[in-house]
């Protein structure tokens, strides 16, 4: 399914009307709406955008998504009384950026690194997508990452991948708050959200799910490879083309291209 952004317009008048000290909390999965709800204890959160992007890999309806941030807006007042807002949610999502970052160059990062992982690259995508937004409000991305899926390895969540994220992200002058990355537990997500929500469900799919494990489930990876990667092309590229959408949120794939030409 092509998912479509929230009009332009109605993201500029949403983001106008909003405290200047918003948050922008990334919106898409269960562990989202968690990092959200346990973001907001902090003090100086009282304020949340809602963004939901997506890749062009995945597929759904935002009927669920839709659903869900009903719920956490429920969640929020009744928690503080009207003191802290979970305002209106934004769709925003850039196929183009997403192309550069993680399609245009796989043939050339398997033969660079003999490594390519999609996931990392997607993840790093969805926090740079939303910096132009934090840069315009309270700089700071909310996001619901963890290091441990119970007993389960998700490459792009490992430590080093977080640590390039936040290194990218907060280059820019951006926090990226992640309060549920030291939760093992998935049981523990569900005691923080407070509603029945499965794990894995209620949210888009992606083609490339699961694609870095072998048959049996086991994640393959090699540590060396994974480092370089993440120094020599993600940690670069995803900052340069992030000071090309800071300049212009509508810059297209050949401008975007040619911005990391020399950094290839």
């Amino acid at each position: 399914m092509i998912y479509f952004n929230t009009e332009n317009d109605k993201i500029e008048s949403i983001i106008n009307s909003l405290p200047k000290d918003t948050a922008i909390g990334e919106f898409s999965g269960r562990d989202s709406a968690a990092a959200i709800i346990k973001a907001m204890e902090r003090d100086d959160i009282n304020d949340v955008l809602p963004v939901a992007s997506f890749a062009g890999t995945e597929y759904g309806n935002l009927d669920a998504i839709r659903e869900n941030h009903a719920l956490l807006v429920e969640q929020i007042d009744r928690m503080y009384g009207g003191r802290k807002k979970v305002h209106e949610l934004v769709v925003y999502s850039n196929p183009q950026l997403w192309s550069v970052i993680n399609g245009r160059f796989a043939t050339m990062l398997i033969e660079k690194f003999g490594f390519y992982n999609p996931c990392i690259g997607c993840h790093a995508y969805f926090h740079i997508l939303r910096i132009p937004m934090a840069l315009r409000l309270g700089r700071k991305i909310i996001a619901g990452e963890r290091e441990y899926h119970d007993n389960r390895i998700k490459v792009n969540q490992l430590p080093r991948s977080l640590d390039t994220y936040k290194r990218i992200v907060e280059s820019f002058g951006v926090e990226l708050v992640e309060p549920l990355r030291k939760i093992y537990a998935g049981n523990e997500i569900s005691e923080i959200i407070g509603w029945d929500w499965a794990e894995s469900s209620k949210h888009p799919e992606c083609v490339y799910s699961g694609n870095y494990n072998d048959a049996s489930g086991k994640a393959i990876f090699d540590e060396a490879q994974l480092d370089r990667f993440l120094e020599e092309y993600l940690y670069p590229v995803c900052a340069r083309l992030t000071e090309v959408i800071i300049k212009d949120e509508h810059a297209g794939k050949k401008e975007m291209m040619k911005a990391v030409e020399g950094l290839l």
